[in-house]
């Protein structure tokens, strides 16, 4: 049974996956200190893009959130490894710029993600909501890095940050591959839109705020 709590608790380190490199541990240290033991403030990156992609997922939620069966929704899926039994008290700004922070992702990244959630709301008829989109946007975040990185910290390291216990995010990486029929490949087309669209997402109206792609 899933464990919904938000702590940091992790469980015992993996070992590497798959034969790619991980980061070794200095990496670690200055992912988890933003500089190298150093008291200056962590440098955010990628802020103006983070920005938008909460903003996104906050429309979809909010869209989501006045439809007539909402809580029916939420009741159906509140078994799936991704549902909490409460909201957490983290916003998704502050959830994801705490992930950039600490692991230091790339923005390719980042955009990668938000295609991985829509293409996983579409293939599997999921609907995002407020006790969901955390770990599902976690579980983005986990595969594209693996997709799309060189090199990354193992299992544990990114259960920390994300605050759930190791066995649970390899629940959250799997379930999020089986429902996306294990395909994460996204080509240079859909890529380039979804970049185009997050870099002018700030400045468009609310009614074209992410339902032209979703």
């Amino acid at each position: 049974m899933k464990d919904d709590s938000f702590d940091s608790e992790a469980e015992s380190r993996e070992s590497e996956e798959d034969g790619r490199e991980t980061k070794n541990q200095s990496d670690k240290e200055k992912g988890k200190n933003g500089k190298e033991k150093d008291n200056e403030e962590p440098e955010i990156k990628n802020q103006k893009l983070i920005n938008s992609i909460s903003n996104a997922l906050t429309t979809i939620l909010e869209d989501n959130k006045k439809l007539d069966n909402y809580k029916e929704i939420v009741k159906k899926q509140s078994k799936m490894i991704f549902s909490a039994n409460s909201i957490p008290n983290i916003s998704i700004n502050d959830y994801l710029t705490r992930i950039q922070v600490y692991s230091g992702i790339e923005k390719s990244t980042l955009i990668l993600s938000l295609i991985q959630i829509d293409n996983l709301c579409k293939k599997a008829d999921l609907v995002l909501t407020y006790y969901n989109i955390h770990r599902i946007l976690f579980g983005a975040v986990l595969i594209s890095i693996k997709y799309n990185e060189d090199s990354y910290y193992d299992n544990k390291f990114y259960s920390e940050i994300a605050g759930v216990k190791l066995r649970e995010l390899k629940m959250i990486e799997y379930t999020f591959l089986e429902l996306s029929d294990f395909n994460v490949f996204i080509n240079n087309k859909e890529y380039e839109q979804y970049k185009n669209y997050l870099e002018q997402f700030n400045d468009l109206p609310d009614d074209q705020k992410w339902k032209k792609y979703y």
